[in-house]
């Protein structure tokens, strides 16, 4: 039997450029998530700044979130829990100006998201690739000379012989969810789990300056929640990986989402749209809280036993142009 791991989904609003509220909302709520006994809270992307770069306040808030990694690591080592504690927005001196887009001329906005130990330790870092369109003019998107990579957690699974092995993590943000040949690399690299801290608006009237959001509504009022549903799903198929996604509450749509069974359930697991308590494993548009479910690993080596993705993958005759085979 592979283990089951609680994981908490963290999904709140933050406010405009409020850093330390936002991080005492942020706080609370992971002290809750471990009184539940998770081994892993997560965050949202811009959960300390919230996204609005055209505020007067921005870059000083940005400046100011930079000290809040280590307060978060002093928690996780208070709490001895795991925490991915969204995205925290860094100011670093621009690695090339004449191709990095910033919003000054000597420095550059990073949109960084970690995975800290219970230990406190930072056990993998990852810098936003895929920038959405209005972010762009804003932030420096991390390059090919940082490609995609996976790392060891504390937590472990083994298989039906008993060998033993640290489950491979990988991060994404957000809108790198478009793109699978992002979940390629990682699951090349051995990940197990992809943890995607999120700020994905999917109401017109919470994104009036984003026109093209409202004509897509206009056609289908669901069109993000399908985007995000069906995506979400398709990669922990496609990959055989756990997928964990956290959104801001104006998005919602927060969930776990795993290969056979789709989002995971509350309590008593299981998945296909309800808990064991019949409440949705889908987090609510404009619902803010803590969600813990649980996790079995066990459902990785199931799905790769019947449809074998990533031994195929692995295989001489694989057809494409990436491998999951290292020379």
């Amino acid at each position: 039997m592979a283990p089951v791991y609680k994981f908490a989904i963290v999904q709140l609003q933050p406010k405009d450029v409020a850093v330390e509220e936002n991080y005492a909302k942020a706080e609370s709520y992971i002290r809750e998530a471990a009184a539940q006994g998770a081994d892993l809270a997560i965050l949202p992307e811009y959960h300390l700044t919230s996204w609005c770069p055209d505020h007067p306040d921005f870059i000083a808030a940005c400046k100011a979130s930079v000290p809040y990694l280590a307060r978060y690591q002093a928690l996780a080592r208070e709490l001895g829990i795991n925490i991915v504690p969204g995205t925290i927005c860094e100011i670093h001196p621009a690695y090339d100006t004449s191709t990095t887009t910033t919003t000054t001329k000597d420095s550059e906005i990073r949109n960084m998201t970690y995975w800290i130990s219970p230990a406190g330790s930072l056990l993998g870092s990852y810098q936003k690739k895929n920038l959405w369109h209005p972010e762009r003019p804003h932030l420096t998107a991390g390059t090919v000379e940082t490609p995609h990579t996976a790392f060891d957690t504390p937590l472990v699974t083994w298989d039906d012989a008993g060998r033993h092995r640290p489950i491979r993590a990988g991060l994404l943000i957000c809108w790198d969810l478009a793109f699978p040949e992002a979940f390629r690399a990682l699951v090349a690299d051995g990940a197990d789990v992809v943890v995607i801290p999120s700020f994905w608006l999917v109401r017109d009237e919470d994104d009036p300056g984003d026109a093209d959001l409202a004509r897509r509504v206009r056609v289908n009022q669901e069109c993000e929640q399908l985007f995000l549903r069906s995506v979400l799903v398709a990669r922990a198929f496609e990959n055989t990986a756990a997928v964990v996604y956290c959104n801001v509450a104006s998005g919602g749509l927060s969930q776990v989402v795993m290969p056979v069974v789709g989002a995971v359930g509350g309590p008593g697991g299981g998945g296909g749209g309800q808990g064991a308590e019949g409440v949705s494993v889908v987090m609510g548009v404009g619902e803010e809280g803590v969600r813990v479910v649980q996790v079995d690993f066990g459902l990785l080596g199931l799905a790769e036993e019947g449809y074998k993705i990533r031994k195929d993958m692995m295989g001489e005759g694989w057809h494409y142009g990436y491998t999951l085979r290292k020379d």
